[in-house]
């Protein structure tokens, strides 16, 4: 029985995304553009001017935070989450 509720579960979610990018045409953002509008931030540059931080944000634009689109948009649009960032890329760095 629970095997069959996920199994609903799991095909809904794909209905519904396929709704969204077909018939909606819902495009998910473009990470170049994001990327753009993050380092015209003034706190994404002060960092990006510490040369051991530079290093780990282009490491996480290929495989980590930053590659994700709806991450960074988070980062750029809210305080909490983009303190969050700033800590963990700091501690990655000690």
């Amino acid at each position: 029985m629970l095997l069959f509720l996920l199994l609903c579960l799991l095909t809904a979610g794909f209905f519904l995304e396929l709704f969204q990018k077909h018939i909606l045409r819902v495009k998910d953002p473009d990470i170049h553009e994001l990327w753009a509008e993050l380092e015209s931030e003034e706190w994404f540059q002060e960092l990006n001017d510490l040369p051991e931080i530079k290093n780990w944000i282009e490491l996480d634009k290929q495989n980590g935070l930053l590659k994700d689109p709806y991450y960074v948009r988070k980062i750029i649009d809210q305080v909490g989450h983009r303190e969050g960032y700033i800590r963990y890329i700091i501690n990655k760095t000690k």
